[in-house]
């Protein structure tokens, strides 16, 4: 998908963010690149779409969004994006509270690897600090690391 197709799907909170902050906007998409690579690379693909993909994904984009670009930034643009009206509740609360912890993790950690970030928000999970769409109760909440297993890297 092309960078003016992408530009075209954005809300209007997130085409705003674009218009006063260019480069964190450009640096915030190659992020969502990494996060999406990397979260594919430990997690099982089922668990894309409100699982333990999608909650790690979202640590992690945050974590790599507010080390390189400080923690106000990156959820400034972090809320827009979770403001669009067709996203279901439960899905941005999950979203924005996995966005937290990774704005925790990133905001004191310049000069860190994607890969030390990337460890960081696998231990969050691990530890149940994520959250995600409860399989047995669809709908509800639950904590992470209760379904599935990190693929070993």
């Amino acid at each position: 998908m092309g960078i003016s197709k992408e530009y075209d799907d954005l809300n209007q909170q997130e085409k705003d963010f674009v218009f006063w902050h260019p480069i964190a906007a450009l640096n915030f998409r190659s992020n969502s690149k990494t996060a999406i690579e990397e979260a594919k690379k430990r997690f099982n693909y089922a668990t894309r779409h409100n699982g333990s993909m999608d909650a790690f994904r979202h640590c992690y984009w945050s974590a790599l969004n507010a080390r390189d670009q400080g923690p106000e930034l990156a959820k400034q643009f972090g809320d827009a994006h979770e403001s669009r009206s067709d996203n279901p509740e439960n899905e941005k609360k999950m979203d924005l509270h996995n966005n937290a912890v990774g704005y925790s993790i990133g905001q004191f950690m310049n000069g860190a690897s994607d890969r030390h970030l990337a460890v960081l928000c696998v231990q969050a999970w691990a530890a149940g600090k994520l959250i995600q769409i409860d399989t047995s109760a669809p709908g509800d909440l639950t904590y992470s690391n209760k379904y599935e297993k990190v693929y070993e890297q």
